[in-house]
């Protein structure tokens, strides 16, 4: 038997090589749109943060400041306080150093502190461990006024130019205890006063050069005062003593007045 014989195969179809590299151009193109021509993912919305709740400031009054009053004075840089709060304090007054006990100036000074702290108000000014300043009711600085004064020494440890320059002042003018006899020296016993004793009885006084001038004579008398008059003879003029018949009148007579005797030749009405 005779084989059929296999159908001859086709030839493959070949594209031309201009079409292929259009596809692949095509291709690429394609591929390069559906990458780049993505679009982004939009961003999910972020929530708004809560706004917190307006904060309530509670606004407090400031305590008011502590006022003193000084119920007793030690000496003139030591005094006892009560505050307005019923504090009680017992403070050292900064810059100040003064006498004390029978030292030269202590009383002195003793008296000048009781005057301007016993019983006033004050205020610290100023607070340490050392010390306190204190101002008076009219703002006054009270170590500045002492050392003005010059019942107080400045203190070795102070720095306070104000305090300086009124110690220096006080010393320069030789001002309280700068003075004779103390000097500025108040750790010093005060001076014994010298009494004064009164001379014995019949001792004369002491002859001094400015002795008591005599008293100056009388001036003379030029007018001699006019005797009294009756109290019975007067005579309004000199025509009334001519008609009672008493012309002329004589110094001395009855009823005779200067105002009569007009020449003064002490006979009046003697026309």
């Amino acid at each position: 038997m005779h084989s059929t014989p296999a159908p001859p195969l086709r030839p493959k179809l070949k594209f031309p090589t201009w079409i292929m590299v259009a596809l692949s151009a095509f291709a690429v193109l394609f591929i390069l749109g559906a990458v780049l021509g993505k679009p982004a993912p939009e961003p999910e919305p972020v929530a708004a943060p809560a706004t917190p709740p307006p904060t309530t400031v509670t606004t407090s009054a400031s305590p008011a400041p502590v006022t003193y009053t000084v119920d007793k004075v030690t000496d003139a840089a030591n005094v006892e306080l009560t505050g307005s709060d019923g504090s009680h304090r017992t403070v050292r007054i900064l810059g100040l150093e003064v006498a004390t006990g029978n030292n030269c100036y202590a009383s002195e000074t003793a008296v000048w502190a009781n005057n301007k702290l016993a019983g006033a108000a004050v205020k610290i000014t100023t607070d340490t461990t050392d010390g306190v300043a204190l101002a008076l009711s009219d703002g006054t600085d009270y170590a500045t006024a002492t050392l003005t004064a010059g019942y107080a020494r400045l203190a070795s440890n102070v720095v306070s130019d104000s305090l300086r320059n009124a110690a220096s002042a006080a010393q320069q003018a030789a001002t309280g205890l700068w003075a004779e006899p103390c000097k500025g020296v108040i750790t010093a016993p005060a001076p014994a006063s010298t009494p004064t004793l009164a001379p014995p009885p019949g001792t004369p006084a002491p002859h001094t050069s400015e002795q008591a001038a005599p008293p100056p004579p009388p001036d003379p008398v030029q007018d001699q005062p006019e005797p009294e008059q009756p109290s019975s003879a007067y005579y309004k003029n000199c025509a009334a003593a001519k008609a009672a018949g008493a012309a002329p009148l004589h110094r001395g007579d009855p009823g005779y007045r200067p105002a009569l005797d007009r020449d003064g030749d002490g006979v009046a009405c003697e026309r």
